[in-house]
């Protein structure tokens, strides 16, 4: 780094920040170096290029002592102003304080533009953009090189149309074609890779695909280029042939096998299969017959169904056989109902099914599926109800006889294409029957063995997660990692068991049994039905491998908090003891006792309130209460953390300054759980650990009673924080947090007193001028 960009930053550092080059040891001096007056800052500011103004980043320990410093407190508290308005106000700021710093704000507005609450976030780009070039190409370009992910381009250039896009280009600069080649380059270099987590939130990928276009980043969309007939007309001239030889079906099935899966079709539906009952060409039936024959041709099914719809001897002889002693052979039929249902072979293939069942009715295949119907209430087929007789038969079933009958099901029809849809049966049976262990085994089962045309298959692991995040016990994990039929989950197993510890604080287990996991042992065709239950389409993203890579990532963090947690924990101190409450609490603390199976929306797929009869972990007719608030709040990072902070309350010894923050975190994790986290979560572990209040009962679950549910615990919230103010008041008056606490306490009840409070007990605070605002507009 040059001297005159050295001596710039020793100048601005303290009013605008650090700069990105600067070293570790050299980010301290925030807290301690000399802030400069405004006139001799004013002085040096007007001297240096935009470029140099550009590098100068602020922090949040600048901006704070920014706003307390006597000779800055003019210019600061006009940037908190606007923001005040910005955030809170009916109207718009009418003149920002950019207008009157212009270039000066640059580092703050940078810093502003960053800010994950909205109304920062949009001062902070506007104020950018009302500087004009070069300040936004600078910007834009500093923002590259972060690889940001916040703010995404759309929270700065909303969707709009191709004209109004190149309005945003000129705006930014990227009118300039030097520019925009500079800029592109460098964003293609600071791309994450695509088995990268955040690939897709990638500012700089949205900003390609903004700039070059979809087709640039992401590649031609294959699947609309139309469909594939190469060789159909070379096939339409083998079906003219009226006695083809052996040779020339030889010729033709090659040649059918080298045809794309569009061109097959049509062959088989447009062509062969409109031929009426009966009808069958020479061909036609020559070709059938060849491929019935051929025990390795995927579609041999189809041509035996075909050549016994137009009567074929042979054909039929070889239908009943597979109907009455080999229905696992329909499999392959089926899965085409299943997996191709939005085409037309799909359909064509249903009518195959059908016609077998209604030619065939006395048939292993027919009874199965009538059965199968029975038992469900619904048609095998089309899902039409069946007669109230049997809709009351099944009503007065007990859970133990609806298990044994699937279980009868399945000893007589376990080849049947549905026998993967009547293992989902049978597992939900056994959790009902207070057996989900064995419930856990189908689940694996289901995934791991062949069974049925697998059409089902995928429903299994959310059953397979869900259990191990909040269901099974350490004990029965174990279990069920050292049974050999569980061996292709294993690993998941035992990641699953290294979390529980983590969450009960038992770090020591938990680093013992991860040592030497490796989550890349899973298959991954056991992840694959459940990312892609109707088959991959275009170039759609290995799911199965990037979720094994990025749980595994998570994985090696995990190891590293948690050596830190037991490094805390051997020190045995209530200093150590908050720590570890702390970065529970903190950002990041969900890694702690986090197991990454959900896909990153962990609290909207876990089942919190809604069907738990189906899903057993929620269910108080299978569970105490005091079991599933104990699982549930074991994964729930603020339940964990309040849990500990409570602990250290109860410790008499322990030192006031960490009572205080204690105090603090607490109300501060509340407001976290109440403001941030999703309602059916916050509901499911009510109370928290220090909060008073009831749980909430299973009969309770209805949409009338959220008003009221809501209520009841936002004032349990609410109550506990103000008992932690009136402590704050009692025990440490001078606290620097009570302030806050009252601020936030005004959202979280909408009651001006809180405001009121501030005004009059604390004159000076820093969110005076905001409750002054908001009790000002109160009252208009």
């Amino acid at each position: 780094m040059q001297k005159r960009n050295l001596y710039i930053i020793s100048i601005l550092i303290t009013v605008f920040s650090f700069g990105a080059a600067l070293k570790a040891t050299e980010l301290w001096q925030s807290l301690t170096v000399k802030i400069p007056s405004p006139e001799e800052i004013s002085q040096k500011v007007e001297s240096f290029s935009p470029q140099e103004i550009s590098q100068l980043e602020i922090d949040d320990v600048l901006r704070d002592r920014l706003r307390f410093d006597p000779r800055w407190q003019e210019i600061a508290q006009a940037v908190r102003q606007d923001i005040i308005v910005k955030k809170w106000g009916k109207d718009d700021v009418t003149n920002p304080a950019w207008k009157r710093y212009g270039a000066k704000a640059y580092p703050l507005l940078s810093y502003y533009a960053r800010s994950r609450d909205i109304a920062r976030r949009d001062y902070g780009i506007a104020g950018i953009r009302s500087l004009g070039k070069p300040y936004t190409t600078l910007w834009l370009r500093d923002q590259i090189r972060r690889k940001a992910t916040y703010p995404s381009l759309y929270d700065i250039i909303p969707y709009t149309s191709d004209a109004e896009s190149k309005n945003w280009e000129k705006e930014f600069g990227l009118d300039d074609p030097k520019t925009r080649q500079e800029l592109s380059k460098l964003a293609k270099a600071n791309l994450e890779p695509k088995d990268s987590p955040q690939y897709y939130s990638q500012f700089n990928l949205d900003f390609l695909s903004r700039l070059l276009g979809y087709e640039a980043v992401y590649g031609k969309n294959t699947y609309d280029q139309g469909k594939d007939y190469a060789g159909l007309s070379e096939w339409t001239q083998y079906e003219k042939l009226t006695q083809p030889n052996q040779s020339q079906i030889k010729a033709a099935i090659a040649l059918y096998q080298k045809m794309s899966s569009d061109a097959q079709e049509l062959v088989l539906v447009e062509r062969f299969g409109k031929l009426k009952a009966g009808e069958i060409t020479p061909f036609a039936r020559a070709f059938f017959l060849a491929l019935s024959e051929d025990r390795n041709a995927s579609d041999r099914l189809w041509a035996i169904a075909e050549l016994d719809r137009h009567g074929d001897p042979q054909g039929t002889e070889l239908l009943k056989n597979i109907l009455n002693n080999d229905l696992s052979q329909l499999h392959s039929l089926s899965k085409i109902v299943s997996y191709e249902n939005f085409a037309a072979k799909g359909d064509y293939a249903y009518y195959l099914l059908l016609g077998m069942v209604e030619k065939y009715p006395q048939s292993k295949f027919a009874q199965a599926c009538r059965e199968y119907g029975d038992l469900t209430g619904r048609s095998y087929f089309d899902g039409q109800p069946r007669s109230q007789a049997i809709l009351s038969q099944n009503a007065k079933r007990s859970q133990k006889e609806r298990l044994q009958a699937w279980q009868d099901w399945l000893k007589r029809y376990g080849d049947h294409s549905g026998a993967d849809d009547a293992n989902y049966f049978l597992a939900t049976s056994l959790q009902q029957n207070s057996d989900p262990v064995g419930a856990m085994r189908l689940w694996i089962k289901m995934m791991v063995q062949p069974m049925g045309d697998r059409d089902a298959t995928y429903l299994a692991f959310p059953h397979v997660r869900t259990l191990l995040d909040v269901g099974l016990s350490i004990e029965q994990m174990q279990t069920l990692a050292k049974e050999p039929a569980n061996q292709p989950l294993e690993p998941m197993l035992q990641y699953a068991i290294a979390v529980q510890y983590a969450r009960s604080h038992n770090y020591a287990q938990a680093l013992e049994i991860s040592t030497n996991l490796d989550l890349d042992k899973i298959p991954n065709r056991l992840l694959e039905e459940y990312f892609y239950p109707q088959g991959k389409w275009w170039q759609e993203e290995d799911q199965a491998k990037n979720f094994k890579k990025e749980a595994q990532s998570l994985l090696s963090e995990q190891k590293i908090r948690w050596q830190k947690l037991r490094t805390w924990q051997l020190e045995g101190s209530p200093e150590s003891s908050y720590k570890i409450a702390s970065d529970w609490a903190g950002m990041g603390g969900w890694k702690n006792g986090y197991l990454p199976i959900w896909g990153g929306i962990r609290t909207y797929l876990l089942p919190m309130d809604w069907d738990c009869k189906r899903w057993w972990v929620c269910d108080t007719s299978q569970r105490s209460q005091s079991e599933i608030m104990a699982k549930y709040q074991g994964g729930s990072q603020n339940a964990i953390a309040l849990s500990l902070y409570q602990n250290l309350l109860s410790n008499p010894q322990l030192p006031n300054n960490l009572r205080e923050k204690s105090l603090y975190m607490i109300a501060s994790t509340l407001l976290s759980q109440w403001e941030e986290h999703n309602f059916a979560e916050t509901r499911r572990i009510h109370p928290p650990a220090g909060v008073n209040g009831q749980a909430i009962a299973a009969s309770d679950y209805s949409y009338r009673d959220y008003e009221r549910q809501e209520k009841a615990m936002q004032s349990d919230y609410q109550n506990r924080i103000d008992s932690i103010i009136t402590e704050l008041q009692l025990k440490f008056p001078q606290s620097q947090y009570i302030d806050d606490l009252l601020f936030s306490s005004f959202f979280l009840s909408e009651q001006t007193s809180y405001l009121q409070r501030i005004l009059e007990r604390y004159p000076n605070s820093d969110r005076t001028a905001e409750a002054k605002f908001l009790l000002d507009l109160k009252n208009k």
